[in-house]
């Protein structure tokens, strides 16, 4: 295949992803500071301390369900609380329930368990849910326009097909970056005395590409910042492509690619499929099977070499009929997002699997890294601050590429006109 070709699949193909990235460029700017911009925007609602200690979660738990017994509470978090933060149970309502089935939200004192007057119904899961923009959905809604562009599944596939050419396009515009090989000519060079290191000749072709010349054209300009700003974060444009891949099209592409060279947990059916119907009231209940949970995973942890390290949530799943314990250990990536899972039976509370995200796959290790360098979970705030500028980076190479291409088109109008 031609360079020319290369080029024409470059060029499409970045027309194609350019207004997917720069939305997702921008919004991926903002969230690398997503943590911060929420205590921010959202503090926490806190009562004032008292000298009682806070009721555990599952204590504030039943007193939630208790005061809506059509619903559920499937998700308990587990990590340390803030000093007076306010407790908010999230209860789902039963499918066989004939009431409303929105979701509620109650709030509790978490030292006296009481009640607290405030919003008690979830907005309805659409994209009308984020007007207006408030501060409380204003991240919800920049997350949602970083993966989908708040278009749902739809946007989601949309953002994976983008993601996947971006990926292809990587290749692409780093070998357009490379010089053409020169051919050589007997006449130019009779014998091999005069002849100039090639080697030598091809880095210093090649170190054009790298730079950036501020004064001339604003199409030389735009060129220079296009070409050599994707070659000087290439490696990170490619990391964010590829994560960018796993993070909205897990199943069609990225799991079936990484399964040819690595060994990878494929999560369809795992760890088992669903059954064929949910079970909402298992045998062993939720407050019962958390020492279980804490028991097995103590023993996980002996047999295979690690240590947990903090508690994050524990979790049922209903259509499985299984309950999750969510930790961090020193197997997981980040020591702030947590990715240990250990899986046990509601029925018997038997051990059923433990998910472990460094150490045991590869594809699993690569996966996780991927996750954390793509969310910016490691590193702190010097990441943050890089992530912040591969994402300007992301949505300025796409307004050059669009601007290179509205170029040659005028050039070419009037060279057809002329």
């Amino acid at each position: 295949m031609t360079r020319h070709f290369w080029v024409l699949v470059h060029r499409y193909t970045g027309l194609y992803i350019a207004f997917f990235l720069f939305v997702a460029g921008l919004s991926g700017s903002v969230l690398a500071f997503y943590h911060e911009l929420d205590a921010w925007l959202n503090p926490l609602e806190r009562v004032a301390a008292q000298s009682s200690p806070m009721l555990d979660p599952f204590t504030l738990r039943e007193r939630a369900l208790a005061l809506n017994t059509r619903g559920q509470i499937n998700s308990v978090s587990l990590a340390p609380r803030e000093v007076g933060a306010v407790y908010t149970a999230v209860i789902e309502p039963l499918p066989s329930s004939s009431e409303d089935n929105s979701p509620k939200i109650i709030k509790f004192n978490p030292y006296t368990g009481e009640t607290i007057p405030g919003q008690t119904e979830l907005a309805p899961a659409s994209s009308l849910r984020f007007w207006p923009l408030t501060r409380q959905n204003f991240l919800p809604f920049i997350v949602e326009l970083h993966y989908s562009l708040v278009l749902g599944e739809i946007g989601i596939w949309l953002f994976g097909i983008a993601a996947t050419l971006w990926t292809v396009d990587c290749f692409v515009g780093f070998y357009l970056t490379l010089p053409p090989l020169k051919k050589k000519s007997p006449a130019t060079f009779p014998n091999t005395i005069n002849m100039p290191n090639p080697q030598r000749n091809f880095w210093q072709r090649w170190q054009i590409a790298w730079k950036i010349k501020w004064r001339g054209s604003n199409q030389r300009r735009n060129f220079d910042l296009h070409r050599a700003g994707g070659l000087w974060t290439w490696l990170m444009l490619l990391v964010f492509a590829w994560s960018s891949v796993y993070l909205n099209m897990l199943e069609p592409v990225y799991t079936p690619i990484m399964k040819q060279f690595s060994e990878l947990t494929d999560f369809n059916d795992y760890p088992i499929a669903d059954l064929p119907r949910a079970q909402y009231a298992p045998a062993v209940d939720f407050r019962a099977a958390y020492p279980i949970a804490k028991q097995l995973m103590h023993e996980q942890a002996k047999q295979k070499g690690f240590t947990v390290l903090a508690e994050q949530k524990f979790l049922y799943n209903p259509l499985k009929g299984l309950y999750l314990y969510w930790v961090v250990t020193d197997r997981d990536v980040s020591a702030s997002a947590g990715s240990s899972l250990l899986w046990l039976d509601a029925e018997s509370g038997a051990f059923v699997a433990l998910y472990l995200p460094t150490g045991e796959k590869t594809g699993d290790t690569i996966t996780n890294w991927l996750g954390a360098l793509h969310m910016a979970r490691i590193g702190g705030l010097p990441y943050q601050i890089l992530v912040c500028l591969i994402g300007l980076t992301v949505a300025m190479l796409s307004v050059t590429g669009v601007y290179l291409w509205l170029k040659k088109q005028q050039a070419a109008f009037l060279k057809h006109k002329g």
